[in-house]
């Protein structure tokens, strides 16, 4: 299989390259664009990048965002106290070169991240996704992170996507015995109607081979 690796500045315009490349295939909105900057700071300073590699050419990598008591956190979006937004990590942007999606590679970014978050010493995950980005919803979803959220951000709708993870011997979070509604990935509206009805998101299913995946909803 191959490895997942923490880059450095070396790989800067790699990661660069390939962010810019896959926002190009991507309906507007559905991504965040990121600055040169942003990639920089989360190499050295705030934060850490993953990626892996095909030869020497980049095709996936991920942001683990660490930040500092003065630095954005997306804890405040979910009104977590100073002492909490201390835990917090974001389970930030992602890309997989185009030729090689479909093997699982924003799953298996997700899951190295929240491993790599506990190393740092940051319990509480926190990550956004629009909710026409059906592939990074999902694979939040998969990773045990839950929708909690939503909100107008990074120039559009995006989930509020969280995990608690207490520690390494954390249990695994369980989804409710009983999801009470399903919902399309795509359905922004209905989804925030269930939130502010006390649901929360925890899983998804596939109905039928072509159909929008959808959220089921439980509390």
């Amino acid at each position: 299989m191959t490895p997942i690796l923490r880059l450095d500045e070396q790989h800067l315009k790699a990661v660069i390259a390939l962010h810019h490349q896959v926002i190009a295939n991507m309906p507007a909105g559905t991504v965040a664009t990121e600055t040169d900057e942003f990639f920089q700071l989360h190499l050295a300073v705030c934060g850490q990048i993953f990626g892996a590699f095909a030869g020497d050419d980049l095709i996936a990598y991920s942001v683990l965002g660490l930040p500092r008591a003065d630095d954005p956190n997306f804890g405040a979006d979910h009104g977590l106290s100073e002492t909490d937004l201390r835990h917090v990590a974001h389970i930030d942007g992602v890309a997989v070169r185009k030729d090689h999606r479909g093997s699982k590679w924003q799953q298996r970014m997700v899951l190295h991240r929240l491993d790599a978050a506990l190393d740092a010493g940051r319990t509480i995950a926190l990550s956004t996704a629009a909710p026409g980005n059906i592939a990074s919803v999902v694979n939040l979803l998969a990773a045990g992170m839950q929708i909690c959220g939503v909100k107008d951000k990074f120039g559009g709708v995006r989930y509020l996507v969280r995990r608690d993870m207490g520690g390494r011997n954390a249990p695994q979070p369980k989804s409710p015995e009983n999801i009470q509604h399903w919902c399309p990935v795509t359905d922004h509206a209905a989804s925030r109607s269930l939130i502010g009805d006390g649901f929360v998101g925890v899983t998804y299913r596939q109905v039928g081979g072509n159909a929008t995946p959808e959220i089921g909803w439980g509390r």
